[in-house]
């Protein structure tokens, strides 16, 4: 399923649409709920607003996020979730192309989980690559390549931050326009 999901992210259309997106990640959020609850997890989303996304795309992006925040959690530590959305210039978007009059939100997703060590912060995001003992954590290690070809989608940019048994950020960055 997830080699499926990772390859309509190639093809499926690409129809952008001013969304809200408390409404998208509130939805994802429902899903998870039983999840939640059972972890006694919070999850804080900040008004993010509208911005003009793919949806469906949007939402398996967060989905994922998410689900791996919850996963990654401490096992004696209820998870802490907070996502946030604020416009930045393009001179403050990492790997971003400095053009003075482009606007990007920043999307941040922060958990309090397990973590990784910040040497691997650009490999979590290739196919396969998974960073915890598969038979501790499930997984297929496609869900961060699925973000990231979404976020590439997207026209953005994403950075992930880390230190083990400090949690997690990822800074998701997509132009206004």
């Amino acid at each position: 399923n997830d080699l499926l999901v990772y390859s309509r992210t190639k093809t499926d259309a690409r129809k952008f649409t001013i969304v809200n997106l408390n409404q998208i990640i509130n939805e994802v959020i429902e899903e998870f709920g039983e999840i939640i609850s059972d972890k006694h997890a919070t999850v804080e989303v900040a008004e993010l607003g509208d911005a003009n996304i793919v949806p469906f795309q949007f939402r398996q992006m967060m989905y994922n996020l998410i689900g791996n925040a919850l996963k990654f959690s401490k096992p004696d530590t209820p998870p802490h979730i907070t996502i946030k959305n604020k416009k930045v210039k393009s001179n403050q978007v990492p790997g971003a192309y400095p053009i003075a009059d482009t606007e990007y939100y920043q999307i941040s997703i922060t958990d309090n989980g397990i973590g990784f060590e910040p040497q691997y912060k650009d490999r979590i995001f290739e196919v396969f690559q998974r960073l915890h003992d598969k038979q501790k954590i499930a997984g297929t290690g496609i869900g961060l390549a699925i973000v990231k070809k979404i976020v590439d989608n997207h026209y953005g940019i994403i950075t992930a931050t880390s230190e083990i048994n400090n949690g997690a950020r990822f800074d998701i960055y997509i132009p206004v326009e």
